[in-house]
């Protein structure tokens, strides 16, 4: 292990600290969509929680289960750093999907996704793959 590389303890840790953020948000989606299904809304996946569910699905296959065979490829460091991002541009889309940070002039109903939704998902997503390419095949 070079000095560079993490201990496979604190990347299990943040693997499951973001996975977990991500399960808990998911239950909390999920539960408001049969709220609005129960009251013959249309209900969606708003494209800023696919970033959770993906960087929770990148942590479980890519952080903590080569993690589990002990291998020593560079991936659960370079998978972490890209489910870090997502999690971090959540913050962004989930303010545009709801208009609180981006499009307050916007009126009448949601759409899935919302313009500056879409934006900071594409945008935040190009972030992570860059990040885990940067850092399972350049960086050592």
């Amino acid at each position: 292990m070079s000095t560079r590389e993490l201990d496979p303890a604190t990347l299990a840790a943040i693997a499951s600290i973001i996975a977990a953020f991500g399960v808990a948000m998911l239950f909390f989606r999920i539960q408001r969509e049969l709220q609005m299904s129960a009251q013959d809304e249309i209900i969606w996946l708003p494209w800023a929680d696919w970033l959770l569910v993906f960087a929770t699905l990148v942590c479980l296959f890519f952080v903590i289960l080569p993690l589990i065979f002990q291998t020593t490829s560079r991936v659960p460091t370079a998978a972490a750093g890209a489910a870090t991002v997502l999690v971090g541009g959540y913050i962004f889309a989930i303010l545009g999907h709801y208009r609180i940070l981006f499009g307050r002039r916007r009126t009448g109903p949601r759409y899935n996704p919302e313009p500056a939704e879409r934006v900071v998902v594409l945008v935040f997503s190009f972030l992570a793959l860059v990040v885990f390419a940067a850092r399972a095949v350049y960086w050592h």
